[in-house]
This record gives structure tokens, C-alpha cells and sequence, in this order.
């Protein structure tokens, strides 16, 4: 038991000698003003409140607006930086006998691939076809009326009724003027008809034939639909023979 006992007093005092050795040989070494500033290592971007610690000593302090810091450290230190997003990075003080070091620090972006997630707000898949058929859209009266309105029937309704746009009447007077400037050749004057003898000829044989009495055009004339009357109605008409 004593012998434990001892050990135990002699490894305790070889503790505190290495201590106070290791405290005596700092206290020799005078402390240095680290100074700098922490950017971005591809951008060369000043990172602000970046942390800069030194463990020996237990001090720290962050970066301004700039990325630029101030620390008291003593000569072989090693100072840690951390930022949010980029790898740590730890410098160490060289050992010289100047009072301040001065030193630019550049952190590397820390780069992590996370797995892909996948969130689905219904639990199985027919939960969420019923929920997308029940689902009620803003101003569902509207687009009802609105699909009503623009039926393919109504709309074959709405264009029989309506009159000729100004594009087009001015392709009926186009094609207007195009016809008569094409036949303007076979045109003749009454006068140049009376006197043509191959006119006169024409219309005595007309006679002979009885085409002065007969009425087919008057059969054009009652299948012309009415004005103003619909497709639907015309062709119910049409049906019935009325």
C-alpha cells in the first residue's frame, strides 16, 4: 500500500514539473498581435464573423464586416479558424521575435452531397387522387361560365351570325374587282348584243326549246336559308321538309 502510494506522489510530482516548465518556457516567449483577415479561397470574398480561436490559450475573437482580426497569441500557436460552410483551417505562429505577425487566411468551401429526400404531403397515392378531385378551385362559378360560353356549338352559332369584319369585306371587294378585271374581255353592251346575229340566233332557238318557261332557278331561291336564321334551326328544316 505504501509503495502505491509512492508512485502515485512521485507521478503527481513529475506532472506539476512538467507544467510548471512547460508555463516557464511560454512565459519566456513574448506574445505576438495576430492580425489579418479570413476571406474566400476561390472568390477571394471577405467572410465576416468567422471564428478565430486559439486553443492554447483558450482566446478567441470573430471577424468584422471585412473579415478582418486582431489576437494575442505567443509564437508557435496554432490558431483555428471555422466558418460556416468552409473546412476548418489551423495556422501556426512561426517563431520570430517580431511583436505582431500579419497573415491573410483562405478557407476552403466544405462541399457535402446529401442524399436525396423526397416529402409527398399524402401518405398512398389514392389519397392523393381523392384529394386532387375534391379539390375546389378559386372562382369555380367563373370558369364554369367561362367554359359554357366558349362551347365549340355556341361559338359555330356566334360566326353564322356575325357580319363580315372590315378584313373581310375587303377581301369580297378584292376578289370583287379580281373577277371583273378577269372577264373584263367576255363582257358585251346591250347595243353590241342587238346587233349580234349569233346572239339572236341563240335566243330563237332558247325559245323553240321553252327555256323561257322553265322555273328551276326559282328552286335556288327556296333553298336559300333565310336571313338571320342558325345552322341549327336550318338544318332542323331541312329535316322536317318545311
Amino acid at each position: 500500500m505504501l509503495l502505491k502510494l509512492k508512485h502515485i506522489f512521485i507521478i503527481a510530482i513529475i506532472i506539476c514539473l512538467s507544467n510548471f516548465s512547460s508555463s516557464f518556457g511560454q512565459g519566456q516567449d513574448k506574445s505576438v498581435v495576430f492580425s489579418g483577415r479570413v476571406v474566400a479561397d476561390r472568390s477571394s470574398e471577405f467572410l465576416p464573423n468567422a471564428y478565430v480561436f486559439n486553443p492554447q490559450s483558450g482566446r478567441g475573437t470573430l471577424t468584422d464586416d471585412f473579415g478582418n482580426f486582431s489576437l494575442y497569441v505567443y509564437p508557435g500557436d496554432s490558431v483555428v479558424f471555422s466558418y460556416v460552410g468552409y473546412k476548418k483551417k489551423y495556422y501556426i505562429i512561426p517563431r520570430t521575435n517580431d511583436f505582431s505577425h500579419v497573415a491573410t487566411i483562405f478557407m476552403t468551401e466544405d462541399s457535402k452531397l446529401l442524399a436525396e429526400v423526397k416529402i409527398y404531403p399524402y401518405r398512398t397515392e389514392d389519397e392523393f387522387k381523392k384529394a386532387f378531385l375534391d379539390m375546389k378551385l378559386e372562382n369555380e362559378a367563373g370558369r364554369r361560365a367561362l367554359a359554357k360560353n366558349l362551347e365549340q356549338s355556341k361559338l359555330n352559332v356566334l360566326a353564322m351570325r356575325a357580319g363580315l369584319s372590315g378584313a373581310g369585306n375587303f377581301r369580297n371587294f378584292s376578289d370583287q374587282m379580281t373577277y371583273a378585271a378577269t372577264n373584263r374581255g367576255f363582257y358585251q353592251s346591250p347595243v353590241m348584243a342587238l346587233t349580234n346575229p349569233f346572239a339572236w340566233m341563240n335566243f330563237i332557238k332558247s325559245i323553240k326549246n321553252g327555256d323561257l318557261k322553265r322555273d328551276d332557278y326559282k328552286k335556288a331561291y327556296e333553298d336559300a336559308p333565310t336571313e338571320g336564321i342558325s345552322r341549327q334551326k336550318f338544318l332542323k328544316e331541312q329535316k322536317t321538309g318545311n
